[in-house]
């Protein structure tokens, strides 16, 4: 667990109280040994989607339903016991404990941003 996810973690955990059902660090700064963005990822499971605009005080901006964000952090906050939180955390999981398909994940998205930032590269000189 990073310090900036410590840190972060125990600032939501104020704010929301009661609704905050269970936080995790996830993403690739959440896998040691895996290539990092400087993004701590962060997912939350609440009471309600409605608690959230809580955290608004802590300098998150709403991106999406459930997605918010702010320098340095992205955060998903699901409702209940969402699937989508669980396998989140599962991934996270199965990455620490599979050496092999956690450096096969990483090269591959490393080769995703490199394919994206080179398209766009592309589309910025055919613009002129």
């Amino acid at each position: 667990m990073s310090v900036e996810f410590t840190a972060e973690a125990e600032q939501i955990r104020a704010a929301l109280g009661s609704q905050l059902r269970q936080i995790e660090h996830v993403g690739p700064t959440a896998v040691p040994g895996l290539a990092t963005t400087p993004v701590v990822d962060i997912a939350l499971l609440v009471e309600s989607l409605d608690a959230l605009i809580v955290l608004a005080a802590l300098g998150y901006e709403q991106v999406g339903e459930g997605w918010f964000s702010k320098p340095g952090y992205e955060l998903h906050a699901y409702e209940q016991e969402d699937e989508e939180f669980l396998d989140r955390v599962r991934f996270r999981d199965y990455l620490r404990t599979h050496d092999e398909d956690r450096d096969a994940y990483g090269a591959l998205t490393s080769q995703v941003l490199k394919d994206a930032f080179a398209a766009r590269l592309v589309a910025m000189l055919r613009r002129g």
